[in-house]
């Protein structure tokens, strides 16, 4: 289905009448990105930074939302600093070790930028945000102070983020930070401390890829409400143009037999208002399409006698096998959510697919829709 549709709906359905943009919801699968780096850390305490040692990371995270991000990032350390006479690159026994210590931990990130800026639909250029987090550290390579190898750790620092291209699917962040070992002075978790010598000042350079998401990008993608509402609009005028295809009667004779006389029953026909618009090729209702049942369900409720045919249609694309087997997906779908989320009564209710059809909107791109029929005697 065309956005435009998904525009509409979201417009109507879930859009504060104060605000400007709306984003756009997404599902769990959705902005997700992974990113690998590297750097360098030297302590900072008062031993001398020289020499550097070396740190490589990788990271896996979502944003939550365009302000938010949580992620998952492991940690190594490498290299030799001496300390009092101590080369941390060597282990009590003597042996080398190319690492000093791994770290796992969750950050959450901050985007000061859309925090304070607002978000734009598309991510800037440059972007600065705030990382703090928690860790497990192991040591390899223990100081002769030590008196664990596991420690608690802490993580504080800035993503200096680079988005590139156009669809800004590729991140390069440059990230100053301070790493600390919350468990020093005394390698004891019960005695947790901010300590300066216990903490690490370490630069990074990440690469990171942002994944793609349902929505066709790279990242949250946002609408001008005013414009929702115009077309909302102009959707409405397009209905009143065709009466006959909003609400129309159509008597129905039904002649039931009986041994000695014929009853004729005249069932009315009203096509309400709403309709659920679907996706190209699915069957499941978005959350911007679920207030169209909403009101469906509480006109059903104001009206106890009535009874209503859900109509599932498909737009002319594809397969007509496929298509047919769309349209009862659709109806079913609606019908199934009127009795398990609004309690009306499935015998107020029938659902039937009725295939392809380009006759109820001029675009066939709203003909991805199922309609409601009240049904009276």
């Amino acid at each position: 289905m065309k956005k435009s549709l998904f525009v509409i709906a979201l417009a109507a359905s879930s859009v504060a009448a104060n605000a400007q943009t709306a984003i756009e919801s997404s599902k769990f699968f959705d902005n997700w990105y992974f990113g690998i780096g590297g750097g360098v850390s030297a302590p900072m305490s008062s031993d001398p930074l020289f020499p550097l040692n070396g740190t490589a990371s990788i990271t896996a995270g979502k944003r939550i939302s365009p302000i938010f991000a949580l992620e998952a990032e492991g940690t190594a350390l490498f290299g030799s600093h001496a300390s009092n006479g101590v080369h941390f690159n060597m282990s009590e026994n003597g042996h080398y070790n190319i690492f000093r210590s791994i770290g796992v931990g969750v950050n959450g990130v901050t985007n000061l930028s859309n925090l304070f800026s607002g978000y734009k639909g598309t991510p800037r250029a440059v972007e600065l945000g705030l990382v703090t987090g928690l860790n497990w550290i192991h040591g390899f390579t223990p100081h002769a102070s030590d008196k664990a190898k596991n420690f608690l750790g802490a993580k504080t620092g800035l993503a200096i983020d680079f988005n590139l291209g156009a669809s800004k699917a590729s991140t390069i962040r440059v990230e100053p930070s301070v790493m600390w070992n919350l468990s020093k002075p005394g390698n004891s978790y019960g005695n947790l401390a901010f300590n300066r010598d216990g903490a690490q000042l370490a630069l990074a350079v990440k690469y990171i890829f942002n994944f793609k998401t349902s929505n066709g990008t790279h990242h949250f993608k946002t609408y001008d409400v005013g414009a929702m509402q115009d077309e909302i609009a102009r959707l409405n005028a397009e209905l009143a143009k065709k009466p006959k295809e909003v609400i129309k009667e159509v008597p129905v004779e039904k002649i039931v037999e009986k041994p000695v006389e014929v009853v004729k029953t005249i069932t009315k026909e009203t096509q309400l208002a709403p309709v659920v618009i679907f996706q190209l090729g699915k069957s499941t209702i978005d959350a911007s399409q679920k207030p169209s049942v909403a009101m469906i369900a509480k006109y059903m409720q104001n009206h106890p006698t009535s009874k209503v045919l859900i109509n599932g249609y498909a737009s002319p694309e594809g397969n007509a096998e496929l298509n047919q087997k769309l349209s009862d997906a659709r109806a079913k779908a609606v019908y199934d959510m009127l009795v398990n989320t609004y309690k009306i009564s499935p015998d107020r209710l029938t659902h039937k697919g009725l295939g392809v059809t380009d006759e109820l909107f001029d675009e066939n791109d709203w003909n991805r829709v199922a309609v409601f029929i009240e049904q009276s005697k």
